[in-house]
């Protein structure tokens, strides 16, 4: 399990920074400083030339212009291509990828591109080994029939393409001989027909929130190779009265590993033993993991659909679920929402599912806060918590729960200087989430009190500008909000006293004076003028502007 550290950075991965921050060491850049192209001198390794693209586009910078830097592979070789949710690149951007024989791409969540961008992939067609083309609701059109020519793919993603029918599933599978993992969440997919050609091959499924006939689950009992299956779907569509279907299922799979069932009726106690109805009636006992086998060698379980099972599951995923509040659950790893390291696990695993994750953001904060439950590792929570703000910046729901969260889990964190990194991780995705969410007035004053957690300004100067920004956003976005404008001016004071002459300048030139004097709010005023002066560096002709403004809202 990966675990906050502040273990400094690779040099590799420090000269990345730098790169990134600083284009034109390595790049021609336009008038504008936005890089065009890489200098002919440059020759940047595989390994970088991955972290400079993925992370250029993580941060939402990366358009068609920046992956021209990368057109020519003798300079810039990419194997591993990361550009999930990136909504500034279109098919004729992804045309700079064409050279580059490509062993993973994950082009996830990307609004502009079409199944047109398929065509720039055909260097790639004996590398490419892992696709992920998730989420993209116009790719491919409906009347297209969808085909990848990717004789060595092994894994395939290709939830929520809702344009996607069955019969072009079935061409699809006819073409990818050696697919092991596949991924069709949310796809209208009935009763799994279209697997039969890979029902031998396929170790890994995810069917994720399809609506499944019993058709389905007598396919699934077929494919013996599965190690991993997951049937888990939104508790607002669980189908009542399956938890017979449950052991028949885990029966028919021997190598079975890992198993999602969470929102489904699969795990419900509807015809257990008395024994077994008092396991799971049990509330004020903790589900345990690791359970010991029985003498006839299967293992102790109080959930009757997993009674067959021979050997435990290496993970188990129970989330809105009767049996997450099971007495033994025969799994290593659960996902849950019941216990603390249910929903650690949970957060874990279901980072990429937008709906899932904010009722796992939810059970923290009823976990933690509600029921004032005392964190074993509070760190970890705060970790998974902020890099889930990061993947889903734009939605609302998660950005509200999560800064709920991390308001509650970083109480104390101005009385120490532990872990800076993972304090810069949480500050950035509160910032984004403001920025994403500029009129959203819980997130505001969510991200306000949290960042009045933190120490100040010290934790602040890296970001400081794009706080200053936010927090000005505030003031001509919440005139009527006295609080939120209360704790913005108080931020704004702590970090402006702070600041060096060339930092007030810089700051002093996004807009305070401007946004400032539209406050109407006496209560502001004083307060206002204190640290527009402070942001210009209390030069003459700074103050003399900001006197005259001032006078001019009078």
């Amino acid at each position: 399990m990966m675990r906050p550290t502040d273990d400094p950075e690779s040099l590799g991965d420090i000269c990345v920074h730098f790169c990134l921050a600083n284009p034109s060491s390595i790049c021609v850049v336009d008038g504008g400083g936005a890089p065009v192209g890489i200098k002919p001198d440059v020759c940047i390794p595989s390994a970088y030339s991955d972290k400079l693209l993925n992370w250029y586009s993580e941060k939402g910078l990366a358009d068609g212009h920046f992956l021209q830097v990368f057109s020519d592979p003798q300079q810039t070789r990419l194997r591993h291509v990361n550009l999930h949710g990136n909504g500034r690149i279109s098919d004729k951007a992804l045309s700079a990828l064409s050279a580059h024989q490509l062993v993973e791409l994950d082009l996830s969540c990307c609004p502009n591109i079409t199944a047109d961008c398929l065509h720039h992939l055909q260097q790639s067609k004996h590398t490419l080994l892992a696709l992920n083309l998730c989420g993209n609701m116009s790719f491919p059109w409906p009347h297209q029939d969808f085909n990848l020519d990717f004789p060595r793919l092994r894994v395939l993603n290709i939830g929520n393409l809702h344009g996607l029918h069955v019969k072009s599933l079935e061409k699809l599978v006819l073409t990818l001989s050696n697919l092991t993992s596949l991924d069709v969440s949310e796809l209208n997919v009935d009763d799994l027909s279209f697997l039969e050609p890979l029902k031998h091959k396929l170790s890994y499924l995810v069917l994720y929130n399809c609506s499944l006939k019993d058709q389905a689950y007598e396919m699934m009992m077929t494919m013996k190779a599965l190690r991993h299956l997951d049937i888990s779907v939104l508790p607002e569509r669980k189908s009542p009265g399956k938890s017979h279907i449950l052991a028949k299922l885990v029966s028919s799979l021997p190598v079975l590993t890992s198993l999602d069932i969470s929102g489904t009726s699969l795990g419900d106690m509807d015809g257990g033993s008395d024994s077994e109805s008092e396991d799971m009636a049990d509330s004020t006992a903790q589900p345990e993991l690791g359970v010991q086998e029985h003498a006839d060698g299967g293992v102790r379980c109080s959930i009757s659909g997993l009674q067959g099972l021979r050997h435990k599951l290496e993970f188990l995923g129970l989330v809105q679920t009767e049996a997450a509040r099971a007495q033994h659950i025969p799994a290593d790893r659960v996902a849950g929402h019941i216990t603390e390291q249910q929903v650690l696990t949970a957060l874990q695993v279901y980072l990429d599912r937008s709906q899932m994750m904010a009722k796992c953001l939810t059970a923290l904060f009823e976990l933690s806060v509600l029921q004032a439950t005392e964190l074993e590792e509070p760190l970890q929570f705060v970790h998974h918590v902020a890099f889930a703000m990061r993947r889903h910046p734009k939605d609302a729901n998660i950005q509200v729960a999560g800064s709920a969260a991390l308001y509650h889990l970083t109480k104390g964190w101005g009385r120490s200087c532990d872990f800076i990194k993972l304090r810069r991780t949480v500050i950035g995705a509160l910032i984004s989430g403001m920025e994403h969410h500029p009129t959203e007035v819980t997130m505001q004053r969510n991200g306000c009190l949290t960042l009045c957690n933190f120490r100040i300004p010290e934790d602040l100067e890296f970001e400081y500008q794009r706080v200053a920004e936010v927090l000005l956003s505030i003031f001509a976005n919440f005139r009527n909000e006295e609080f939120i404008q209360r704790i913005a001016v108080y931020l704004c004071n702590i970090i402006v006293c702070q600041l060096n002459g060339q930092q007030k300048e810089l700051v002093g030139r996004i807009g305070v004076v401007r946004v400032s004097t539209r406050i109407g709010h006496s209560l502001f005023v004083y307060s206002v003028q204190c640290f527009v002066v402070l942001f210009t560096g209390c030069k003459p002709c700074s103050v003399q502007n900001t006197k005259c403004l001032f006078l001019k809202t009078d």
